[in-house]
């Protein structure tokens, strides 16, 4: 792994956004093995998890690859040397699998705070509802304004997609992070994306019960 980083020549800030963007994409992969080989699989949790893989790939992550209505592709938002190292085909399939991560943990959350009372995947709460999402923000403004704040832009440089419907058109900066802008667009698919994980976590934990 460090021969590959070192040929796409990084610089240090591109090394270490590369190192945590693998190992977030493949966290959720070898957690699903350990759980399923040592039979603790919660199929709720397991069906919700797939579901938010194709969800975040068809909502967002393909759109913002491949600049597929309105944007800039990946590769032209970006070094050369981080798409050496993350290559473009990938990229979506990348952070598809570093959200499930997100969402996995988020749900990991709402099951621990409510530990000791009446599940939250019975029937909704608002509380459990507000644990997603400020979660889900939180993560996200890291991202944004730490993470990939060279690869997104507030001028037109993201496509739209459909978990971010406004696109680039109606994009206003809602604060900024060290100079980095948190914008609008950036922010509303994680929005979006809060009621229906909880939906769909209310929905199979019913099913499977």
């Amino acid at each position: 792994m460090d021969n590959f980083l070192n040929f796409c020549d990084l610089n240090n800030f591109e090394y270490w956004l590369v190192i945590r963007l693998y190992f977030a994409a493949t966290l959720p992969i070898l957690l699903a093995i350990y759980y399923f080989i040592n039979k603790k699989v919660s199929y709720s949790t397991a069906y919700t998890l797939m579901c938010a893989f194709f969800i975040v790939a068809l909502g967002w992550e393909i759109w913002l690859t491949y600049g597929l209505s309105g944007g800039l592709p990946v590769d032209q938002r970006r070094s050369a040397m981080l798409t050496c190292a993350i290559p473009v085909n990938i990229n979506w399939l990348l952070n598809s699998l570093a959200d499930v991560l997100i969402v996995w943990i988020g749900l990991f959350f709402v099951k621990n705070y409510y530990r000791n009372k009446i599940s939250p995947f019975i029937k909704w709460k608002w509380g459990a509802f507000f644990i997603l999402l400020t979660w889900f923000i939180i993560q996200n403004v890291y991202i944004e304004a730490f993470f990939y704040h060279l690869q997104l832009g507030s001028s037109g440089d993201l496509s739209w997609a459909p978990l971010m419907p406004l696109g680039s058109w109606y994009n206003p900066t809602i604060f900024t992070i060290g100079g980095n802008p948190i914008t609008l667009q950036s922010q509303s698919s994680w929005i979006i994306m809060t009621p229906i994980i909880y939906f769909l976590s209310i929905y199979f934990n019913k099913i499977k019960t």
